[in-house]
């Protein structure tokens, strides 16, 4: 896929029983690494290094702390590995099928490519913009990050809140687990090094026990070297509302940026609450990962008023009134469609543009040569002119003039306005 090289290129090389193979092998020994961390800090620590040494006092308000970010780290990562990281939903497709070639639909490019559906040449189907195609897993994913082999899964729309989690509460959970042995593992290691040149002494210890807690404070230290870089690149990309694949593209900036980090992280984590910290779904999500708020920057040909939206801010102006006298009945919003509670298709349909025109469906008639001639030029998913006819029969019954006096009104009013569109649409291509 153009907008997921990664994936595609780990794919290419590696046979599927190789890519099975490996993919087992990083779970496993991730999830042995989460369980020996636990185990050993419980068992071997708290239950035999700390009161060897006398410190049974200590027992309990590490048993909590611990065991509290331990679980939380270990309750993420099944999490992020077990969810759907956001499939394409059928409603999606549905909608596709539904509106037909009124959705503008644009080649996938590595590139920003805001507001824009685009077409994934492996599944040969229509996708919402963010969306890109996961070799190893063979599907488009919603807001695709990347695929990580540690939990045999993509991180996207469906999952990224919990990658984030299980990232954040892994580190935490080593350094917790390193600063609170610290003293302990001085002694131990003491110990052991004394041992191997046949010093003893009077603590009633096991060797093994020493050996396995200072295995536990190396790996420890490992996880977090491993994980720190990963959690503040992920972190970084993440309060900048960009994702690992977006995070190449320099066409133009940032469309997605909501100008506050905390605004892009609630686009992650829905509004701010105590499930931000749980790897649970958002309580309050405002986005359905199909449809993204972006800048007020126009895109392609569409010149109606960016606040010419649900509030109909345009109404009495002349460009306003002419767009409604027009037909048109797709819209934007500066401030989004959100803002009146439309979900689903309803606000596809506000995102993409879907400009329905409205027409008598019993002045529908057989169309003639001249309207196969008006057929407006569009581009199809491999990035080739071809022309055809648009929107429907329908485009050219009079939809453009409301209730057309005359068979040859529609015409000259479709002439208007695909010459309207050309020309806004070369004067964007001369802005750029």
């Amino acid at each position: 896929d153009a907008g997921a090289p990664d994936a595609s290129a780990m794919a290419s090389p590696a046979t599927p029983a190789t890519t099975s193979w490996t993919a087992q092998a990083t779970v496993t020994a991730s999830l042995t690494a989460f369980l020996y961390e636990g185990f050993t800090y419980n068992a071997v620590f708290l239950g035999r290094i700390l009161p060897g040494l006398g410190k049974e006092d200590q027992v309990t308000p590490l048993l909590v702390v611990f065991n509290a970010i331990w679980g939380l780290a270990l309750w993420s990562y099944l999490r992020v590995s077990w969810a759907d990281p956001g499939a394409v939903p059928e409603e999606w497709h549905e909608f596709v099928r539904r509106v037909g070639v009124a959705l503008p639909i644009a080649p996938g490019m590595k590139e920003w490519q805001p507001g824009k559906a685009t077409m994934c040449r492996h599944c040969t189907r229509a996708r919402p913009e963010r969306a890109h195609h996961c070799a190893l897993c063979g599907v488009c994913i919603l807001r695709l990050d990347h695929h990580c082999p540690w939990i045999n899964n993509c991180v996207g729309f469906g999952n990224h809140k919990y990658f984030l989690l299980t990232c954040l509460y892994a580190l935490l959970a080593c350094v917790v687990a390193f600063i609170t042995s610290l003293p302990e593992l001085v002694v131990v290691t003491q110990r052991l090094r004394l041992a191997v040149h046949g010093a003893v002494d009077d603590l009633d210890l096991e060797p093994s026990d020493e050996i396995a807690f200072v295995v536990f404070g190396a790996l420890a230290v490992f996880i977090s070297m491993f994980v720190t870089p990963l959690l503040y690149f992920q972190f970084k990309l993440a309060i900048n509302n960009r994702t690992t694949i977006e995070d190449n593209y320099s066409n133009m900036t940032n469309p997605f940026d909501q100008g506050t980090s905390f605004s892009n992280l609630e686009q992650i984590f829905g509004k701010f609450g105590p499930d931000w910290f749980l790897p649970v779904k958002p309580w309050r999500p405002f986005l359905d990962g199909a449809s993204f708020p972006s800048s007020s920057e126009r895109h392609d040909f569409d010149e109606r008023p960016l606040f010419a939206g649900l509030e109909d801010h345009s109404r009495d102006t002349e460009e306003g009134m002419l767009d409604k006298q027009n037909g048109f009945t797709g819209v934007r919003s500066k401030n989004w469609a959100r803002q009146s509670k439309l979900t689903g298709e309803a606000l596809w349909r506000v995102h993409y543009h879907i400009i329905e025109p409205a027409y008598n469906p019993a002045d529908l008639r057989k169309p003639s040569t001249i309207d196969y001639m008006l057929g407006c030029m569009q581009i199809d998913c491999e990035g080739n002119q071809r022309a055809v006819f648009a929107l429907s029969t329908s485009l050219v019954q009079g939809q453009f003039g409301g209730q057309p006096s005359a068979r040859t009104e529609p015409h000259w009013a479709f002439l208007y306005n695909f010459f309207r569109m050309a020309t806004r649409s070369q004067e964007y291509r001369t802005s750029q």
